[in-house]
């Protein structure tokens, strides 16, 4: 009983302050916000991809090494006017030195933040997969108001991560045609042996879906977990794969997360290199690690050790069958 006493102010007290971020805060920096055509001064990078790639490490390096501006928890605190929180203590501030995290989840009012509500003042919740179709012109102009009123207040490039973004691409491409994507990928049977192992943590079994929801999520789940985590990493990357098809392979830069921490420091660099050659000027903050410890595989229970073997195996095969038919008909 005492525990549920303790959790209602904490509850009324976040209930509130979403209120007030939504009533108040947000209008007031959108008020004088410029939500036009004219060019951002601070083109933005986004990191996309797919659950458990290691996305939010790179997002980690990068505001480390980088001087840029990025969302922190603070600013997240204040989703309604990132852009105040900027001005008033986020051009002082610095990232940890801290490149632990917690699905997603960092420590410290200036780690870095995926900060759902923050995008969510311009795109659905559910589904989550919204196609350029489906996004109001009124919330993408008001995206491009919020994301110049913050470009302006740090006077830096904004780095964003947010895996959701995956699944707009389209949308906040055409609110932000100077953004540019780094998209994380990661080895598959390590990448599905994490999603289910966060799945076992955060939900207390593997069969509750766990994060992003792409096309198609919804058969997905009829499926057994190995196949369905297969399956979202698939969905998702077709996804962000279509996108770059529509808006171009030049706003895009791979990174795999096998080579970023084996080296951090050229992975970064490279993407510094990409986003220069973009009008995106990353300058050095401070140095990073040389490298990583690559992770322990997650383990699973036997029957999903088996169940993940057979799928990759059966995938394998299938993949030897496409390229021998192919090699056939040539």
């Amino acid at each position: 009983m005492s525990a549920r006493v303790g959790a209602l102010p904490r509850a009324l007290s976040a209930r509130a302050r979403c209120g007030l971020n939504r009533s108040v805060l947000q209008p007031l920096e959108l008020l004088r916000a410029d939500g036009s055509e004219r060019p951002l001064d601070q083109p933005p990078l986004l990191i996309v991809g797919a659950p458990r790639s290691g996305s939010t490490l790179l997002y980690q390096l990068l505001v480390g090494r980088y001087d840029v501006t990025y969302l922190a928890n603070r600013h997240c605190t204040f989703f309604g006017a990132p852009s105040w929180v900027e001005r008033l203590a986020g051009r002082r501030a610095s990232p940890p030195d801290d490149y632990s995290s917690r699905h997603g989840l960092t420590e410290g009012a200036w780690g870095p933040a995926e900060c759902g509500p923050f995008w969510y003042r311009f795109f659905r919740k559910s589904p989550q997969f919204v196609p350029l179709v489906a996004a109001e012109p009124d919330d993408l102009r008001r995206l491009r108001a919020a994301c110049r009123a913050l470009a302006d207040a740090g006077a830096r490039p904004v780095v964003f991560k947010n895996l959701l973004c995956a699944l707009r691409l389209e949308p906040i491409a055409a609110a932000l045609p100077e953004a540019r994507f780094v998209v994380i990928t990661r080895e598959l049977e390590a990448h599905a042996r994490s999603i289910l192992a966060a799945r076992q943590r955060a939900n207390g079994e593997v069969r509750s879906w766990f994060s992003a929801e792409p096309p198609g999520w919804e058969r997905l789940r009829k499926l057994e977990p190995v196949e369905q985590v297969l399956g979202q990493i698939d969905a998702i990357h077709a996804t962000i794969e279509k996108s770059r098809a529509e808006l171009g392979a030049g706003r895009f830069i791979g990174v795999r997360y096998e080579d970023l921490i084996a080296d951090p420091r050229r992975s970064l660099e490279t993407i510094a290199l990409y986003a220069d050659d973009h009008g995106i000027r990353l300058e050095p903050r401070r140095d990073v690690p040389r490298d990583f410890p690559p992770q322990p595989a997650a383990p699973l229970e036997p029957e999903l050790e088996e169940a993940l073997a057979g799928a990759l195996e059966r995938r394998d095969a299938t993949l030897a069958d496409r390229v021998e038919r192919s090699g056939t008909a040539t």
